[in-house]
């Protein structure tokens, strides 16, 4: 069963051992992967490639280590992979498309998932199938306009089975994202005109995150949903939380020693 704590513990000794940066961003994910992934969406670990299957586009494909973790947890994603990662390994610091590990699609240049996500859901209803897809998008990513096309075609073609997450941790790769575009009071106030399906919660909280991302999965929806997790980035680690230093730089080149975290 997957545990928040131990996918966290993973993905900080998956970076710190290979010496990889992007892990700050990482860290700020594990609790909504960790629910979405134990609690709701639907996939045969016996065939990847199961047509059944829920679809996640992991649009922040430069914070990806614990999906890693999660996809590695569940049989998806081979031992081989984590163990040669940054020396070898197929995986990267940014995701790749790869169906054989249900990796759905290439993210990490940012503005890519949520339009990819939106072609799925729409093709899903298009054709009566019953499929729901989880769009996982940044902060700082919501800047890109292709994401509010996407928005606006959600809205337009009423996406009842599509959910966007915004992982809300107020950092973007070099700033600060009110220093850049909006902050992140403004940002959830746009997005939330945008369905009435919202909720603005603690991204950390897995009681909330349930209970909010339950009311996608089994309630009757009149449109697309959209979940604003509020987050630290880096949680877990002192070093790395909410620090712009952080996005891709590891903190074993600051003297840090695997195994110290804070929390």
């Amino acid at each position: 069963m997957l545990e928040a704590a131990d996918i966290r513990k993973k993905t900080i000794e998956l970076s710190c051992k290979s010496g990889a940066g992007h892990l700050a961003p990482s860290l700020s994910c594990v609790e909504m992967l960790t629910v979405l992934f134990r609690d709701f969406l639907t996939y045969n670990t016996k065939n990847v490639k199961d047509e059944s299957r829920d679809r996640v586009l992991f649009s922040k494909g430069h914070g990806a280590y614990a999906y890693y973790i999660i996809l590695n947890e569940l049989g998806f994603l081979p031992n081989s992979e984590l163990e040669s990662f940054y020396n070898g390994a197929s995986i990267k610091g940014c995701l790749t498309k790869n169906s054989d590990y249900m990796i759905e699609a290439s993210t990490g240049s940012l503005g890519h998932g949520l339009p990819i996500a939106v072609g799925m859901a729409h093709a899903f209803k298009m054709q009566n199938m019953s499929n729901k897809v989880v769009c996982i998008v940044g902060d700082g990513e919501m800047q890109e306009g292709s994401n509010f096309e996407a928005l606006g075609l959600a809205y337009r073609f009423k996406l009842d089975n599509l959910l966007l997450i915004v992982d809300a941790n107020g950092l973007q790769a070099m700033d600060r994202v009110e220093d850049v575009g909006l902050d992140n009071e403004r940002l959830a106030k746009v997005l939330s005109s945008y369905s009435d399906n919202y909720s603005k919660i603690d991204g950390h909280n897995e009681t909330l995150l349930k209970e909010k991302m339950g009311e996608f999965f089994t309630n009757k929806n009149s449109n697309f949903s959209i979940l604003f997790c509020d987050t630290v980035k880096g949680k877990g680690l002192k070093p790395c939380e909410n620090s712009i230093a952080y996005h891709f730089r590891c903190p074993t080149q600051d003297g840090y020693v695997l195994g110290e975290t804070d929390e």
